[in-house]
C-alpha cells in the first residue's frame, strides 16, 4: 500500500493526462480502472481528500458521479504533479 500523497499525485496526474479539466470529466470507475495498483476504496478516499483541498470537483451525471480538476487551481495541480516527475535525486 502506497502513501496517501502518492495516491493523490497519481489521481491528479491521471486526470490531467486525460484532460479532465473544467467541462471535461470522467467517472470515478474509470480512475479505478486506470489506477489498478490501488483499490477503488483507496481511490475514493483520495478523491475525498483532494476535494477537501479544493483541487478537484465532483460532477453529477445521469450515470453517476464524475470527477474533474478545478481550472482555477490548475497551477497548483501542475506544481504537485511536477514534484513527482522532476524531484531532484537527493543522492
Amino acid at each position: 500500500m502506497k502513501s496517501n500523497d502518492e495516491l493523490e499525485k497519481d489521481i491528479l496526474s491521471t486526470l490531467f493526462k486525460h484532460g479532465c479539466i473544467g467541462k471535461h470529466h470522467t467517472p470515478i470507475i474509470n480512475l479505478c480502472k486506470n489506477l489498478n495498483q490501488y483499490s477503488c476504496k483507496e481511490i475514493k478516499q483520495g478523491i475525498k481528500s483532494l476535494r477537501k483541498q479544493q483541487l478537484i470537483n465532483l460532477y453529477k451525471t445521469y450515470h453517476g458521479i464524475d470527477v474533474r480538476i478545478i481550472p482555477s487551481n490548475l497551477k497548483t495541480v501542475k506544481n504537485i504533479i511536477d514534484e513527482e516527475y522532476y524531484n531532484p535525486n537527493p543522492y
